[in-house]
């Protein structure tokens, strides 16, 4: 895989430098931010980037993301990846690369939101969607003291994530055949799951909003008589 990596990224330099941008649009990515996207192709690769500064986001730290998405050569195995991440922090005058991932994504779509209660916002980049589009997301927790990213292992498995603040849960909303509600909590740099599953079945009578209560109530109790 570090080896693909390399390959991918030396490609896209290679190309950069050596072909004409075909294509220039804009973009807006987590509401009003606006970013540049770039498609350039050649005869064997075809990719784009997207350029996001994220100083409106993070009080001037200088933090630029770059997303470069390439279409992989299948070769009839499954595509781990086809979207470089990188995030860059400008210093002295120019940019140096502080983190980088290979991602999976099907479209652009970068979110802010704060998912470990220190009031810095993390960074979630889209994975993928099902057939009710239920969303999935990369989850990376900020570190911006020390410019640092760590990524949240098994969170692009979590559909419509959200973070309960004053409980400091995750928990989503998931349109399904019954609609259902889960729970998580990050630890360390991992998603647990306390497997209980809330159903909604949108009726007047739904007991969904009280099951809910009593599930926060449940998890509350477990952390209480774990400690």
């Amino acid at each position: 895989m570090r080896i693909w990596y390399i390959f991918i990224l030396t490609t896209l330099w290679f190309v950069s430098c050596n072909s004409q941008t075909q294509k220039t649009t804009f973009s807006h990515v987590d509401s009003l931010k606006l970013t540049q996207t770039e498609n350039r192709k050649d005869k064997n690769t075809e990719f784009e980037t997207t350029e996001i500064l994220c100083d409106s986001i993070y009080n001037d730290k200088g933090y630029k993301i770059i997303l470069t998405k390439f279409d992989p050569k299948n070769d009839g195995e499954e595509v781990n990846f086809n979207t470089i991440f990188e995030l860059y922090k400008l210093v002295n005058g120019q940019y140096d690369l502080i983190y980088s991932d290979s991602i999976f994504n099907t479209v652009l779509e970068v979110k802010y939101a704060d998912y470990n209660n220190d009031n810095i916002k993390d960074i979630l980049l889209q994975n993928n969607s099902d057939v009710r589009s239920n969303w999935t997301y990369y989850l990376y927790l900020v570190d911006s003291k020390n410019d640092k990213l760590k990524k949240i292992k098994g969170f692009e498995n979590i559909k419509n994530p959200k973070f309960q603040t004053k409980y400091n849960l995750i928990y989503n909303y998931v349109n399904s055949g019954t609609n259902w509600t889960s729970f998580y909590e990050i630890r360390k740099d991992s998603i647990i799951d306390y497997n209980i599953v809330v159903y909604d079945d949108l009726t007047e009578n739904s007991t969904y909003k009280q099951e809910y209560r009593n599930a926060i109530k449940r998890i509350l109790n477990d952390k209480k008589t774990t400690r």
